[in-house]
């Protein structure tokens, strides 16, 4: 068997899944080590961008959700697209750098070099339920409940992982060859965040701008996490299942890019 195909790929990710644990503590430690509030960032700081988001669009701009939705609803259903966006964003803006800032793995050690993407979007999805768990917080002080439905958000959440896990290793395999990725993809997620149905319905865009809108490879998950947590609504199935399907294809092809590019990393790097 090829050592540097998906199928090792896929095993590696089970069998070194210790040492991906290890990763990922690492990941978080590092970034809340040395500071003041120290792990208690990781629920300040998606508070402090939630209120200015808040105030800008809905206190200066008086934006509301819907025809009766008032500024509570807003919150509610701005948070969720929010969460959606940081995994996916935070993710593919780290990925161009993944192989690039370990280059003694790639050259010194034997290393499961296809971890160091997947640890990124590990740390993302750590963010994410802590986001969740607040969002929750949220909806037992606003509605004194939580619906049922809310059991279907890791459902809802499945296909976007695997979509942001593929591409994180086809940018983290370009990126290497390509210096310039990094950048591109932190204007491009700045773009998206506008772009994806975060500070307003998709409804309420022009027909035109909405078929468009739905070609966002994150407004079926951002609508659907609102569906299932703050409505109370089954999941769309059929979307579910052509996302996934989507999501699987991206997945795969952007393991098999990594895997093809790999043993050129120790030459350019």
């Amino acid at each position: 068997m090829n050592r540097f195909s998906v199928t090792t790929g896929i095993r590696s990710l089970y069998a070194n899944r210790s040492l991906l644990r290890s990763l990922v503590i690492r990941d978080i430690e590092t970034r809340y080590r040395g500071t003041l509030l120290g792990f208690l960032w990781a629920v300040v700081y998606p508070l402090m961008m939630l209120a200015v988001y808040a105030f800008v669009f809905g206190g200066v701009f008086n934006a509301r959700w819907g025809s009766g939705g008032g500024m509570k609803d807003f919150v509610l259903m701005l948070y969720c697209g929010l969460i959606v966006h940081a995994v996916f964003s935070e993710t593919l803006a780290r990925s161009p750098s993944a192989i690039l800032s370990n280059p003694s793995y790639v050259k010194k050690v034997v290393f499961p070099l296809e971890l160091l993407p997947f640890s990124h979007l590990a740390s993302a999805v750590f963010n994410a339920l802590i986001g969740i768990g607040l969002l929750c917080v949220f909806l037992l002080i606003q509605h004194q409940s939580i619906p049922p439905t809310a059991l279907y958000v890791p459902l809802v959440f499945i296909p976007l992982l695997l979509l942001t896990a593929g591409l994180a290793w086809f940018l983290a395999a370009i990126g290497v060859f390509f210096r310039d990725v990094g950048q591109m993809i932190g204007v491009a997620m700045s773009v998206l965040l506008f772009l994806s149905p975060i500070f307003y319905p998709t409804t309420s865009a022009p027909t035109l701008a909405q078929k468009l809108i739905y070609l966002n490879p994150l407004t079926y998950p951002i609508e659907e996490l609102r569906a299932v947590l703050i409505s109370g609504n089954q999941p769309d199935w059929w979307h579910w299942l052509a996302y996934f399907a989507v999501s699987v294809v991206v997945a795969v092809g952007g393991l098999w890019v990594f895997q093809k590019s790999r043993p050129a990393f120790a030459d350019v790097i």
